[in-house]
C-alpha cells in the first residue's frame, strides 16, 4: 500500500515538473517571437542604435549618433522592452524618447550627379559607377556640418589643378556626388568593395621624406586624394573626398599612445584650411598640435611593431579599443616649414625609430612648393613602387 502511495506521489511530482517545463518553453518561445516581432517594427535609426550597442560602443558615441541624426523615433512600449532586452542603456533609451525630428519634411539626401568635365578635360569612355555603401558600419557615426565650413582652398593662379582636372582624373575610379555645404565631392569605388575601408588606412603606407611623413598610396588615384583636399564622413556615402588645391605630403592629424604601444592618424576635416607660407588654419588660428575636433573613431590606431607594413588594414586596432587609445594618446602633428616647404613631421623620425626598433629610411620626392600645381602627364615616374617620384631633370 505504501509503495503504491509513493509511486503515485512520484508520478504527480513528475507531472507537475513536466507542466512547468512545458510552460517555461512556451514562455521563452513567446518571448523570442515577441522580440523578433518587435525588432521587425523598429525604424532604421533605432536598429542602428541596437547595432552600436551590440558592437560595444560607449553611450557617448551612441548619444552623439542620436543627437546628430536629427530624427524623431516615436518608441512604443514594445520597442522600449525590446531595446532593454538587447542591453541598450537607460540614458540611450531616454535620449531616443526625447529626440525631436525636424518640424518640416526631412532634408533630402545628397543628389548623385555626374557633371560633365570642362571641354578641355573630355570624360573617359565607360567610366564605372559607384554603388553607395549599403549601410553604416557600427563603429561609424555621421554628422553633417551644421554650418558651412571654411573653404579647403582656392586653386592658385595659373594652377593646373582645378575641379575639372580632378573630375577628369578621378571619374574612372569613383562617383562624383553633390554634398550640401561641401559641393562636388568624390566617392571611391573601392569603398563599396572593401569592408571598413577608410582613407590613409588601406592600400598604402608611410615613408619619411624631405616633407616629413608622406603617404605612399598603391591606388592609381592616390596621388590626388591623399595629397590634395580633405576627407569627410557623410551619410549615406561614407567617406567622401572634398577637393582642395594645395599639395601636401599627407593631410592628417597624428596622435601618439606610446604607453600602449600604438600611434594613430586621422584625415583632416574640410575646415582645416591651408594658407601657403603660414600653415594650417583652424577656427581662425594657426593649428600646431590641434585635434581639429576629430572623434576617436576617426583615427586609425596601429601598433608600433606593425608601423612598417604596406597595408594597415589587418593591423588597425578594433573599434572597441579606439576610444581608450584616443584617451591615452597626445596630439603630435609636427606641422612646419623647411626651406619654404610645408612638412608634417608627426611623431618624429627619431621617435618612430626608437618606438618601432627600426631604422627609418629616407625617400626623396624632390623639391616642390606646397602651392605649386600637381604633375602634368609624364611628370612622375610611376615605375617605382606605385608612387610618384619627381624627375629631377624636368625643371619644375
Amino acid at each position: 500500500m505504501k509503495k503504491n502511495e509513493l509511486s503515485d506521489r512520484k508520478l504527480k511530482i513528475l507531472i507537475v515538473l513536466a507542466v512547468l517545463v512545458i510552460g517555461w518553453l512556451c514562455f521563452k518561445g513567446a518571448t523570442a517571437a515577441h522580440a523578433q516581432a518587435a525588432s521587425g517594427t523598429l525604424s532604421p535609426g533605432v536598429q542602428e542604435v541596437v547595432k552600436l550597442t551590440q558592437a560595444h560602443m560607449g553611450d557617448d558615441v551612441i548619444l552623439a549618433y542620436i543627437h546628430n541624426s536629427g530624427a524623431s523615433y516615436n518608441l512604443s512600449a514594445d520597442d522600449i522592452l525590446y531595446l532593454n532586452s538587447q542591453g541598450v542603456s537607460q540614458p540611450v533609451i531616454s535620449a531616443l524618447l526625447q529626440a525631436k525630428g525636424p518640424a518640416g519634411p526631412p532634408p533630402s539626401a545628397p543628389v548623385v550627379s555626374n557633371p560633365a568635365p570642362p571641354p578641355s578635360y573630355p570624360a573617359p569612355d565607360a567610366a564605372p559607377q559607384v554603388v553607395p555603401p549599403g549601410g553604416v558600419p557600427p563603429e561609424q557615426s555621421y554628422a553633417a556640418p551644421s554650418t558651412p565650413p571654411p573653404s579647403v582652398g582656392e586653386a592658385p593662379t595659373g594652377s593646373d589643378v582645378t575641379l575639372g582636372y580632378f573630375q577628369n582624373q578621378l571619374a574612372p575610379y569613383g562617383q562624383w556626388v553633390s554634398v550640401p555645404d561641401y559641393g562636388q565631392c568624390w566617392v571611391p569605388t573601392v569603398e563599396s568593395q572593401v569592408p571598413d575601408w577608410r582613407p590613409y588606412l588601406n592600400g598604402g603606407h608611410w615613408e619619411y621624406t624631405e616633407n616629413g611623413w608622406f603617404w605612399a598610396s598603391d591606388y592609381p588615384w592616390g596621388e590626388y586624394v591623399f595629397h590634395y583636399g580633405r576627407w569627410a564622413r557623410v551619410a549615406p556615402y561614407g567617406w567622401v573626398w572634398v577637393p582642395g588645391y594645395h599639395w601636401g605630403p599627407a593631410w592628417v592629424s597624428w596622435r601618439n599612445a606610446d604607453a600602449s604601444g600604438y600611434c594613430g592618424w586621422a584625415p583632416l576635416p574640410p575646415g582645416a584650411r591651408f594658407d601657403p607660407g603660414v600653415g594650417i588654419i583652424w577656427n581662425g588660428s594657426v593649428a600646431v598640435d590641434t585635434d581639429f575636433g576629430l572623434a576617436p573613431d576617426m583615427y586609425v590606431f596601429v601598433p608600433f611593431d606593425h608601423f612598417w607594413v604596406h597595408d594597415y588594414g589587418l593591423w588597425v586596432a578594433p573599434p572597441w579599443r579606439a576610444s581608450g587609445l584616443f584617451r591615452g594618446s597626445v596630439v603630435l602633428n609636427g606641422y612646419g616649414f623647411v626651406g619654404g616647404r610645408f612638412m608634417i613631421n608627426g611623431i618624429g623620425r627619431d621617435r618612430i625609430a626608437f618606438l618601432t626598433h627600426h631604422d627609418v629610411p629616407f625617400f626623396s620626392i624632390g623639391f616642390r612648393d606646397s602651392h605649386i600645381a600637381h604633375d602634368r602627364a609624364g611628370d612622375f615616374d610611376r615605375g617605382r613602387g606605385g608612387r610618384g617620384f619627381r624627375d629631377e631633370h624636368r625643371g619644375w
